[in-house]
């Protein structure tokens, strides 16, 4: 017979077990927005891990982009998530062309 210790331990009292806010565990698992005002991320870059209904200080201002993991996030031309709606596909990258160059004020996980 074998002596098996069925006693529980707090999950918080395990080295490296942490409480993440909801961004920060976006981005561990790979759902993560970064963007940044210049072209091919050579400007003031930020990531994002969950929606804002405004960029604050990027508004109109984003030109490159990069999706992490394989969700996709919406993009809008307005605030509060109004105004035109872009995609952008998860595990993708990419200069913002068009209307939606300097564009988008709110973002969201698709």
């Amino acid at each position: 017979m074998s002596n098996i210790n069925n006693q529980t331990q707090d999950l918080y009292s395990i080295e490296l077990v942490q409480d993440l806010d909801q961004e920060d565990a976006a981005t561990v698992s790979g759902g993560a927005l970064y963007i940044s005002t210049g072209y091919n991320g050579s400007g003031s870059e930020i990531g994002l891990g969950k929606g804002y209904t405004s960029l604050g200080g990027y508004n109109n201002k984003v030109s490159w982009y990069k999706v992490t993991g394989y969700k996709g996030w919406y993009a809008y031309t307005g605030k509060n998530y109004t105004g035109q709606r872009y995609y952008l596909k998860g595990n993708s990258q990419g200069n913002l062309g068009g209307n939606a160059n300097n564009n988008f004020e709110s973002v969201l996980p698709a």
